[in-house]
């Protein structure tokens, strides 16, 4: 398999279906490639350095903002938060379908638009939602095992425990690359064959464990050009940035303003980008496995002839 055409062809299709990009936003932002959250572990820390130190003295902000909010107005701010985090989940199902129902109708040549992937989507919705969750539960239960499992060693003898532990931890993470494989090509399956979700996760077991090698370099082709193209965008933006930079040196807000809106769309933009070059990237080398619209195309040469 060329996994470097795979990755080019990609790379053209994340650019030209920009009608793609809505889906690709909210399957990017939920899966984590619009940017991890290591900026919320940092403003949730209470030691903020020197800095903080010497802007807020020994005082913590309730000092500054002394106010009271009620009870009612936490829980309705915490169930609003709640509710969009569970709209954004659901678009993030329905945008799997869309993807690849949209990347795969262009490399039929099949006409396809913004609605016809919507409405694929939707109708695979709870498929593919069931080998999400089937995927989510078997994470969490190797998770658990290896807890399990390692208790008595630690009871035992420490060191032994911390060893045990050690060599856990590339276990897991091996499990977790495995199940997100077999994860990919059933969902896949589940959209393009339109089979039921737990034959379409028989099937992308079948697929992963025939196919080990080449589902590994998918993989790795995916994540290696994701992140030699991130690197060459936070490039970008930090040179984007210096202007905002200046600018807040002479007026702080006059610079952070126009400066988070600015972040903010080349964030949503990128996010939208890699959401549907990830999925083209798996999209097609399902194609290539499984010789899946290989028939249609060669049934529609012989018609045509």
């Amino acid at each position: 398999m060329e996994y470097m055409e795979i990755v080019k062809r990609s790379f053209k299709n994340a650019w030209e279906y920009k009608f793609l990009w809505l889906f690709g936003f909210f399957v990017s932002i939920t899966n984590g490639f619009g940017g991890g959250h290591w900026w919320a572990e940092k403003l949730d820390r209470d030691d903020w350095g020197d800095w903080g130190y010497r802007y807020r003295g020994d005082h913590r902000f309730e000092d500054f903002f002394n106010f009271h909010i009620e009870p009612v107005v936490i829980l309705m701010i915490g169930m609003g938060i709640l509710a969009l985090v569970v709209i954004f989940w659901a678009l993030s199902v329905l945008s799997e379908g869309a993807l690849i129902r949209g990347i795969s109708g262009k490399h039929q040549d099949i006409d396809t638009n913004f609605g016809d992937c919507w409405s694929v989507g939707l109708n695979k919705f709870f498929r593919i939602f069931g080998i999400i969750l089937l995927a989510f539960i078997s994470i969490f239960a190797v998770l658990l095992l290896l807890i399990i499992m390692n208790i008595p060693f630690w009871l035992i003898f420490k060191p032994l425990g911390i060893l045990t532990t050690i060599f856990s931890v590339p276990l897991f993470f091996a499990v977790i690359v495995a199940i997100i494989c077999v994860e990919g090509w059933a969902i896949r399956y589940g959209v393009l064959y339109d089979k039921s979700w737990l034959t379409a996760i028989s099937d992308g077991f079948s697929l992963f464990k025939n196919n080990v090698g080449k589902t590994l370099g998918v993989a790795f082709s995916s994540f290696l050009s994701q992140m030699i193209i991130w690197f060459v965008l936070v490039f970008c933006m930090l040179f984007i940035a210096v202007p905002f930079v200046i600018l807040g040196f002479y007026d702080l807000w006059l610079g952070l303003i126009p400066g988070l809106v600015v972040a903010f769309l080349l964030i949503a933009l990128s996010s939208a980008f890699f959401g549907v070059f990830a999925s083209s990237v798996w999209t097609l080398g399902f194609m290539r496995l499984t010789g899946f619209g290989e028939q249609e195309s060669s049934e529609s040469e012989t018609a045509s002839a």
